[in-house]
């Protein structure tokens, strides 16, 4: 069982500080980060606040040691090594009726009290090896502290807030998932957004209900985005979580986001796109290569392969923020 003195002697290597530096460090915590801004396809920024190094060293110590051991269940595709979007949406690809909802404000929503309650229910059933004191500690350093709501809570941003979130909606997954299954609907989460699809006609209007009674009874500090639910069928276009689903029940990237790729990689072929677009291209790339890669391949033959590798030898800045264009 981990305690506190553990918990800082641990850090205290990791970090390469000494014992009073490191609670001087739990203490500052949830103001430990930079903010940034990265432009959304529907206008706009989405605010991103981002741990200094030392906390982030921290909340991937604590994703490696502690939360490893936390219940994920199988409906959720984010966040989970060897799952893709692709993988998400192919589940949905027999369906014919699909229900998209919405979480408002996702991580911001899954506040401090929240967190430390749901560690410490996990530390006395044994799946935490925590004494409650350290589970404080804990909570503490994976929640950001917002200036302007007055509130501790996940951030997008952090490397802890993704295994947190999905393991704090197992019971809904749990709930949800069990509820579909019993009516014959393909359920699965993607972090914030939820899709339900069957092949029944007219059944997710009810189904669709019963999930916004089961959110408000299970996670009551979530709201869903009542402008973001999205009802669509086979009769027009289909999108899961960015990806769309063609006539045949194939996925594909869609044509927008491949005009833009062929036409950015022939300004960089040409010499005439601008550095700072470097990254967002790459990261494109990589994106439909992972999604799509009959569309990569064509794109490398019509370019030539040596074009390619070049591109993508390239030495320029990572892609952590690229916002892929949804």
């Amino acid at each position: 069982m981990m305690n506190n003195d553990n918990l800082i002697t641990a850090w205290s290597g990791l970090l390469r500080s000494s014992s009073e530096d490191v609670i001087r460090f739990i203490f500052t915590a949830p103001h430990r980060y930079k903010h940034y801004k990265i432009p959304k396809k529907t206008g706009g920024f989405r605010d991103i606040y981002h741990p200094t190094p030392e906390l982030k060293a921290v909340q991937r110590w604590l994703n490696a040691n502690i939360f490893s051991s936390l219940r994920i269940h199988d409906a959720v595709y984010s966040y989970r090594n060897g799952r893709s979007i692709k993988d998400h949406a192919s589940i949905h690809l027999s369906s014919n009726y699909f229900l998209r909802l919405d979480f408002k404000d996702f991580f911001p929503s899954i506040e401090l009290s929240w967190v430390e309650e749901f560690l410490r229910f996990n530390s006395n059933n044994n799946i935490i090896p925590c004494d409650l004191t350290t589970i404080s500690t804990i909570s503490h350093v994976v929640c950001r502290y917002s200036e302007k709501e007055k509130t501790n809570a996940l951030s997008i941003g952090a490397p802890t807030s993704p295994i947190l979130s999905n393991a704090i909606l197992y019971d809904l997954d749990q709930a949800v998932s069990r509820l579909c299954s019993e009516n014959d609907v393909i359920y699965s989460r993607y972090a914030d957004d939820i899709y339900l699809s069957t092949k029944h006609k007219n059944s997710l209007d009810r189904i669709g209900s019963d999930v916004l009674e089961l959110v408000g009874k299970l996670v009551p500090m979530l709201q869903i985005n009542q402008k973001k639910t999205i009802y669509s069928s086979r009769k027009r276009k289909v999108n899961i979580t960015g990806l769309n689903i063609s006539t045949e029940r194939n996925v594909s990237v869609g044509r927008e986001l491949k005009r833009s790729v062929k036409t950015e990689f022939h300004l960089w072929c040409i010499g005439k796109l601008p550095n700072e677009k470097l990254t967002r291209l790459r990261g494109m790339i990589s994106y439909v290569k992972g999604v799509e890669p009959s569309f990569f391949d064509a794109l490398r033959n019509k370019f030539g392969a040596e074009k390619m590798e070049s591109f993508l030898s390239l030495n320029i800045a990572p892609i952590e923020f690229v916002e892929i264009p949804f």
